[in-house]
């Protein structure tokens, strides 16, 4: 079941919204209520909790991701269906945390701590997005943020217990929308190619 391929779903709100791919990702990524959170939980004091253990604004928040469509925009996870496994991601747009990061970054990659990841890093600096899965215990503010994640979790209720939190880090909405939008993109132009479009 988790195996099952969202991209039916992702065309066919993509299709009520007008096939405008700026427009799905206000409408679906960064308005309204995740595709998949409890109804016993009200999402905009579940953001204004990750924003104050974060230390940032709540309008930095945002989830994103198959907790937020209900499905992945990833082709490499073959844009597969919610499921109990899945990550929770959560992303922080903050100019003077990605500046911060981006600093310290900049420092570990030349410490060689990194050889692996390093082109990943680069590209993802570049893009004005920081994804912190392997960096974050490594910045001055990873154990905050590493801790809260639990509480994040548990804030949720059991269906989300065996979830691992991911955070990005973006330098402002712009890049944020930027990434999102290439996602999209990609959705897109494989549901054309796979005939999913003619569903």
């Amino acid at each position: 079941m988790a195996d099952i391929s969202g991209l039916p779903e992702f065309w066919k709100e993509f299709s009520a919204l007008e096939q405008q791919v700026d427009y799905f990702v206000t409408a679906r990524l960064f308005d309204g209520t995740p595709a998949v959170w409890p109804q016993e939980l009200n999402y905009i004091r579940w953001r204004h909790l990750v924003a104050t253990e974060l230390g940032v604004d709540p309008m930095a928040v945002q989830l994103v991701g198959s907790a937020r469509l209900g499905y992945s925009m990833n082709p490499k996870k073959n844009f597969r269906k919610f499921h109990e496994g899945s990550d929770l991601d959560i992303a922080v747009i903050s100019p003077e945390l990605f500046d911060k990061a981006w600093g310290e970054l900049r420092q570990l990659i030349e410490d060689e701590l990194f050889p692996r990841n390093k082109n990943y890093l680069r590209k993802l600096v570049f893009e004005e997005c920081i994804a912190l899965d392997i960096v974050l215990p490594r910045l001055s503010f990873g154990e905050q943020w590493s801790r809260s994640r639990d509480l994040f979790i548990q804030d949720l209720g059991d269906a989300f217990r065996n979830c691992e939190i991911n955070y990005r880090l973006y330098r402002n909405h712009a890049s944020l929308r930027s990434y999102q939008v290439k996602s999209v993109n990609i959705a897109r132009d494989r549901a054309i190619e796979e005939g999913v479009h003619h569903g």
